[in-house]
Formats: structure tokens, sequence, C-alpha cells
């Protein structure tokens, strides 16, 4: 399971694994104040962040960061 989250430690203290953090509480995929191909370019790159956290093996809790590359950093919470 990944969890997209604004606040990360809400889902790293209900023991999700793989957490994706998003942009705001309200609005957590996207930025409304993007023109709608940059809220749209910004949606999708956290749903591939996500799709990628869901490839990636874990053994700890995971904050996976959105990122403008593939190779996005990846932080272990503990």
């Amino acid at each position: 399971m990944a969890v997209i989250s604004a606040i990360p430690i809400v889902p790293y203290t209900v023991g999700a694994n793989r957490i994706v953090r998003g942009m705001r509480i309200e609005h957590v995929c996207g930025d409304p104040t993007l023109s709608e191909e940059g809220d749209h370019a910004l949606n999708m790159r956290i749903v591939q962040t996500a799709l990628r956290a869901l490839k990636t093996e874990v053994d700890a809790p995971t904050i996976f960061e959105p990122s403008e590359t593939q190779a996005a950093e990846v932080a272990h919470v503990s």
C-alpha cells in the first residue's frame, strides 16, 4: 500500500510503509494556483511517484518525494 499525504507523519503513525508526499491538505495531488496544465503535470508526477513506491521494496516506513526526474530521493523514516 502507498499513501499520498500532505502531512507524512499521519500515515507514518498508522503504520503505512510507503508514504508519498502530497502538496496541500485540501488539494493533496496538485496545486490549484497552477495553470490547468501545470496542475495536471504535478498530479501525474505525484501519481507516478506513488506507482514507483508500490514497485519499491521497503522494510521500514519510507517517504517518497515527487520529483521532476525518475530518480527521486527516498527518505527512510525512523
